[in-house]
C-alpha cells in the first residue's frame, strides 16, 4: 500500500512536470525567447527572467498535490533553472518568491518549503557560469536538481513539527519530488542547450554573410565611400541579409537605396525620417515597426518595418545603414546583422581614413601605417574564418574576436613605442590566424623573460620578423614549419631572436632585401627605425642557411631602453 502511494503520486508529479517543459519547450520556439537565453542580460531582461522563473516555481506548487498537509510540488524546477539561466540574484529571487508564496499557504512545513526553494534557486545561481560555457547537459542537470531536492527534504526534516509527522512525510515524497523535480531540471537544461546550439549555428551562418560582405567590399571602399561605391556594397548587403531594402546614408542624404521602393526613394535625397535623425543624433541602432514612421509619402510604398544602425567611427558617426522589411517584422537577427555590416563597413572606412592621413606624415610613419592595413592578412584571415563558419562556428568566433583585436590594437597603438607585452600580444593573435590557416604546417615556441614585459620598444618589430618567417620561410614547405621565437638578457642587450626552419634564402637575396624600398613595414624599416630611435647602437642581423632557414636577430640596449621607461 506504502509502494503505491508513493508510485502514484510519483506518477501524478511526472504529469505536472511534463506540462511544465511542454510549456518551456513551445517557449523556446518563439524568436525574442530564444535570443534572450543566449547572451548577457540587460535589466529589463534581467526582470522578464525574474518574472517567468518566479511564476514557474509558484505554479509548481500549484500543480503539485496536497498530501499530509503538505505540498508534493515541482516548485524547484523554476527557482533552480532561473538560477543557472539568470545568475544567482535571479536564482534565489525566483526561488524566494515561490517560496514566500508557498508560506502564505500555511501548514506545518510552509517555512521549512520556503527556505528550501530559495536553496534550490542559489543552487542554480552557483552553477550558473558553468551552465553558460555548455559545461552542464541532462546529465549534470539531473544530479544538480537531485542534489537541491534532497537538501529540500533535509530541511523539512530540520525545520518542520512535530518532527514524526516531517519523517512519515518525507517518507512519502522524497523519492517522487527528487525524481520528478530533477528530471524536470535536466530536460528543462536539454531544452535550453538545444536553443543555444541553434542559436550557435545560425550566429555562424550570420557570421560567414557578414565577412563575406567584408571581403567583397573591401576593394570597393579602397576608393572611397560615395554614392557608386555605396550602391555595390549595398547590393551585396541585400543579397547577403536577404531584405528586402537596402540604404546607405552619410550625414545629410541618401548614398544608395536598393530593392523595393527603388521606383521612389532615390539618392540624393535629404534624410527625412525621425528614425534615422535619432539614431545619427543618438549614436545607436533604431527600429522603424510602424509603416508611418517609414516617412514615405508614396501610396503604394511597400515598405513597413527597418532597422537604422549608425557607421560609427570612433566618436563620430559617418553615416547610416538601413536594412528594411516590406510585411515581415525586423527580428533579432536582423539587427545583429545590420550592426556586425555597420561595424565592419565603418572599421574599413577608418582604416581608409588613415591611409589618405598618413600621406600627411613622416616615410617611416606611412609604412608603419600601411603595415597595419595588410590587406593581403585581412583577406586570408577572412577566407580561413569563412571556412571554419559552418564546421568549426566556435573556433571561427575566437579567431573572429582576434581578428577584431588585432585592428583594434593597431588603430589604437601609438606609432612610435609600445610595450614588449602588448607586441607579444599582438604577435600571439596573428599567429593564431596563420596556424588556423596552416595547420599542421606551422609549430611555434615561446622563450620570453617576463622581466622584460615592460620595456618599451618600437611597434611591429617581432610581428614583422615572424610575418616574413611565415610567408618566405614556412609557407613554402609541406609539413612540419617551425618557428621559435626568444626575447631575453644578453651581454647588456634586449636579444630579440626569430628563427625557423623554413626554405630560407641566398646571401644575395638578403642583401637585397635591405636594399629596397617599398611601403610595406619589411626587413629595411625596422633597420631604419631602429637606427632612427637608437642610432647605431642597435641592430638587426639577418642570415639563412639550410640548417634553419631564416634568423632574424634585434639586439637593442638596455640603457637606452630603461632611459626611454624613465622619460615616459
Amino acid at each position: 500500500m506504502f509502494n503505491n502511494r508513493i508510485l502514484e503520486l510519483l506518477f501524478d508529479l511526472f504529469r505536472s512536470m511534463s506540462v511544465i517543459v511542454t510549456f518551456a519547450y513551445i517557449l523556446s520556439r518563439i524568436n525574442g525567447i530564444k535570443y534572450i537565453f543566449n547572451r548577457n542580460f540587460n535589466k529589463y531582461e534581467k526582470v522578464f527572467l525574474y518574472v517567468f522563473f518566479a511564476i514557474l516555481s509558484i505554479l509548481g506548487t500549484y500543480m503539485g498535490i496536497f498530501i499530509m498537509d503538505a505540498y508534493a510540488n515541482i516548485r524547484g524546477i523554476g527557482a533552480l533553472v532561473g538560477g543557472l539561466v539568470g545568475g544567482p540574484i535571479i536564482g534565489i529571487a525566483a526561488g524566494l518568491t515561490g517560496g514566500l508564496h508557498r508560506f502564505s499557504l500555511g501548514g506545518f512545513t510552509a517555512l521549512a518549503c520556503a527556505v528550501g526553494t530559495t536553496l534550490t534557486g542559489l543552487i542554480g545561481g552557483y552553477y550558473h557560469k558553468k551552465f553558460l560555457k555548455g559545461q552542464i547537459k541532462f546529465k549534470e542537470g539531473f544530479i544538480i536538481g537531485s542534489f537541491a531536492l534532497v537538501l529540500e527534504m533535509i530541511i523539512v526534516l530540520i525545520f518542520s513539527r512535530p518532527f514524526a509527522l516531517a519523517v512519515d512525510l518525507v517518507r512519502v515524497i522524497a523519492i517522487p519530488m527528487i525524481l520528478s523535480n530533477a528530471f524536470g531540471i535536466a530536460i528543462f537544461i536539454s531544452i535550453l542547450n538545444k536553443v543555444k546550439e541553434e542559436h550557435q549555428k545560425i550566429k555562424a551562418v550570420q557570421a560567414e554573410k557578414v565577412l563575406s560582405i567584408a571581403d567583397r567590399s573591401l576593394p570597393i571602399i579602397q576608393s572611397g565611400l560615395d554614392s557608386k561605391s555605396a550602391a555595390k556594397i549595398i547590393e551585396m548587403i541585400k543579397e547577403e541579409s536577404s531584405a528586402d531594402a537596402v540604404a546607405m546614408t552619410d550625414k545629410k542624404e541618401v548614398l544608395a537605396f536598393v530593392g523595393s521602393g527603388s521606383d521612389h526613394h532615390f539618392k540624393g535625397e535629404d534624410i527625412k525620417t525621425e528614425a534615422s535623425k535619432k539614431a545619427l543624433r543618438e549614436e545607436k541602432t533604431v527600429i522603424i515597426d510602424k509603416k508611418s514612421n517609414i516617412n514615405c509619402n508614396h501610396h503604394d510604398c511597400p515598405l513597413s518595418n527597418a532597422v537604422v544602425t549608425p557607421l560609427k567611427i570612433e566618436n563620430s558617426v559617418y553615416g547610416l545603414l538601413k536594412l528594411y522589411r516590406n510585411e515581415k517584422k525586423i527580428s533579432v537577427l536582423d539587427i545583429k546583422m545590420a550592426e556586425g555590416i555597420a561595424n565592419l563597413l565603418a572599421t574599413q572606412i577608418k582604416l581608409l581614413r588613415l591611409s589618405k592621413q598618413a600621406e600627411l606624415k613622416s616615410e617611416a610613419e606611412l609604412k608603419a601605417l600601411h603595415a597595419q592595413i595588410n590587406p593581403h592578412f585581412l583577406f586570408n584571415s577572412l577566407n580561413t574564418i569563412s571556412v571554419l563558419c559552418r564546421n568549426q562556428p566556435d573556433q571561427a568566433r575566437k579567431l573572429l574576436i582576434k581578428l577584431a583585436g588585432i585592428f583594434r590594437r593597431t588603430l589604437n597603438r601609438d606609432i612610435y613605442q609600445i610595450t614588449l607585452k602588448k607586441e607579444i600580444d599582438f604577435s600571439k593573435d596573428y599567429l593564431s590566424i596563420e596556424k588556423a590557416r596552416l595547420e599542421q604546417k606551422l609549430a611555434i615556441e615561446w622563450n620570453i623573460e617576463e622581466e622584460l614585459l615592460n620595456c618599451q620598444i618600437p611597434p611591429f618589430i617581432i610581428q614583422t620578423l615572424i610575418e616574413n618567417s611565415v610567408q618566405h620561410g614556412i609557407y613554402p614547405l609541406k609539413k612540419d614549419g617551425e618557428i621559435k621565437i626568444s626575447i631575453k638578457k644578453e651581454k647588456g642587450f634586449l636579444e630579440i631572436r626569430v628563427v625557423d626552419n623554413g626554405i630560407g634564402a641566398s646571401t644575395e637575396d638578403i642583401d637585397n632585401i635591405f636594399k629596397i624600398d617599398n611601403d610595406s613595414i619589411g626587413l629595411k624599416n625596422i633597420k631604419d627605425r631602429l637606427q632612427f630611435t637608437y642610432g647605431n647602437s642597435a641592430e638587426l642581423k639577418v642570415s639563412s642557411n639550410s640548417d634553419y632557414g631564416f634568423q632574424n636577430i634585434i639586439k637593442i640596449p638596455l640603457e637606452s631602453l630603461y632611459e626611454r621607461r624613465k622619460a615616459n
